[in-house]
């Protein structure tokens, strides 16, 4: 069904200029954001190293469906990397040091590659939050956490690309790994931040109070840039520290705002709409007022207790429970009859929306 809008995937396919002609853009950093959702085959070893494997080359149809059959959206981002891969700008862009990492134990979902677009142009993304139960669990204890597994697995990233590296570095993700390139950023040696062009963080959520007090934060805001959609959900969670955000225009409802192949480009950069909708702005108050009136305490109880009824489906995955709902669901009620009378029902309400808002479509 064509679109009556232009998206990510029309850009790459129009634009020409290569990266020493025309230097990095808003559209350019939610390119190799979606692009860090790929899941690259271990047969694209050269990826994981410092060598690196060419955009065009990591196109190869046999591996297709394993990069991007378990992802948001398999078609666009098939799409995506196609449209990269014959296009000008982005064909010989280099991927290298490919990391993915899992630990359930940690609760830590955390994966990284990083661009190399010139010899002294880098872009480091950060990839958002996947499907598992491990990765939403990891976003969530953000509530109470000052700094999560994976933020600070971001800032060793960094480090590690930026000894390696000359020049200018952007970094920037989208959901998570939006929250994870700003933290990376702020927390960063001095050495490698006075390197940082910019921050990209598309609706990725925000940080607690607490967090401010580390890092450059103050000195270091202006080179954050915040894009959200209408609609926001994840990138009005915690949000205490990014209030210059810009607003960009969706083709989605709701949650599914969040698809950022639902976002409409216009050339070089955004369309932009003139505030948040109502919704995401209520959310945005009702969160931080959560947060002021519970202890650190009670919030770990709350989210621990909101996934333990999700992890009792036998489900690892959110998208799992969606289609198993008939056996899931049964399990998550058992699991949540031992809680207090008195969370009970807030916690299954809260497990429910979770499986509703951000499970894949079926």
């Amino acid at each position: 069904m064509a679109r009556d809008y232009e998206n990510i995937i029309d850009y790459v396919r129009t634009e020409s200029d290569d990266f020493t002609t025309r230097a990095v853009c808003r559209v350019d950093s939610l390119v190799f954001s979606c692009l860090a959702y790929l899941r690259l085959p271990t047969d694209a070893h050269a990826a994981g190293d410092e060598e690196g494997l060419c955009l065009k080359d990591l196109f190869r149809l046999e591996w297709l469906d394993g990069m991007c059959g378990n992802l948001h959206d398999p078609q666009s981002s098939a799409e995506l990397l196609a449209a990269a891969a014959g296009s000008s700008r982005f064909k010989d862009v280099r991927v290298n040091s490919y990391v993915t990492h899992t630990d359930e134990r940690a609760e830590q979902q955390f994966s990284a590659m990083t661009f190399s677009l010139s010899p002294h142009e880098t872009f480091v993304a950060f990839r958002g939050t996947d499907n598992t139960l491990v990765g939403w669990k990891e976003d969530f204890n953000m509530a109470f956490q000052h700094a999560i597994p994976s933020q600070i697995a971001a800032t060793r990233y960094l480090e590690r690309v930026a000894a390696r590296t000359t020049g200018r570095i952007w970094c920037g993700g989208h959901s998570k790994g939006g929250n994870l390139a700003v933290y990376a950023g702020m927390t960063c040696p001095n050495e490698v931040a006075v390197r940082l062009a910019r921050l990209f963080s598309h609706d990725g959520p925000g940080f607690l109070d607490e967090a401010m007090t580390q890092g450059r934060w103050s000195e270091s805001s202006t080179i954050v840039d915040k894009t959200i959609p209408q609609s926001s959900v994840i990138g009005m969670l915690f949000e205490c520290q990014e209030p210059n955000y810009r607003v960009v225009r969706s083709h989605s409802v709701g949650f599914a705002q969040h698809d950022p192949f639902s976002w409409e480009v216009d050339g070089c950069d955004f369309v932009t709409e003139s505030r948040v909708g109502l919704g995401a702005s209520l959310l945005d108050s009702s969160v931080n007022a959560w947060l002021v009136s519970t202890s650190p305490e009670e919030r770990e109880r709350f989210v621990d207790a909101v996934f333990s009824v999700l992890g009792a489906s036998g489900m690892a995955t959110i998208g799992g429970i969606k289609r198993g709902w008939r056996t899931a669901v049964p399990k998550m009620l058992v699991a949540a009859a031992v809680l207090p009378e008195q969370d009970r029902k807030l916690v299954i309400d809260a497990a429910m929306d979770i499986v509703r808002l951000m499970a894949p479509p079926l």
